[in-house]
């Protein structure tokens, strides 16, 4: 009776499929799948460092195809630790997908160090920093196309003076 070795047969296979997944998850302009490294940035400056009252409800769409992958929706915000005299700045946020369908969060950037010793605050030049918040983890879009995001800056002043942009980000859930 002659003994079978699928030991080196099956290693094949799985290396094949491995392969072949990365190839197809990685590929650049792929619409099925998103690469580990996938990022969407949308960008919006605050003139004169004012986060005006006029500016106290901002949009942000970004375009999804992939309907597979789990993805992070995080804000960033940039600014400038010497002018910025707020610690917490509530946030209520709607995310709209195409079909119409919303999903509303509460978030907030808690800027007091000590109040929030888990805050990642990058200093980027100088005075100026930024903190980042994922509103809404570990998402799947269920339908593909421009999504929108708003968000409501509920802080009591009507001029925040300090602040040089935020940034909506939107990558792939680790």
């Amino acid at each position: 009776m002659k003994k079978i070795n699928f030991q080196h047969g099956f290693l094949a296979v799985v290396a094949a499929v491995l392969l072949i997944s990365t190839l197809v998850s990685c590929e650049p302009y792929s619409k099925k799948h998103a690469c580990k490294n996938f990022s969407i940035t949308v960008t919006h400056e605050f003139p004169n460092t004012n986060w005006a009252f006029e500016e106290e409800v901002l949009d942000f769409n970004f375009d999804i195809e992939d309907t597979a992958t789990y993805f992070d929706v995080a804000l960033s915000l940039l600014y400038d630790t010497a002018a910025v005299t707020l610690k917490d700045i509530p946030l209520t946020l709607t995310l709209t997908a195409p079909d119409g369908m919303q999903s509303i969060a509460a978030s907030h950037f808690l800027l007091d160090k000590e109040a929030n010793p888990d805050l990642k605050i990058k200093i980027t030049t100088g005075n100026n920093a930024e903190a980042n918040v994922v509103v809404f983890p570990h998402r799947k879009f269920k339908v593909p196309g421009t999504y929108k995001l708003t968000v409501y800056r509920r802080a009591e002043k009507a001029d925040n003076y300090g602040f040089l942009s935020l940034a909506t980000k939107v990558t792939v859930s680790k």
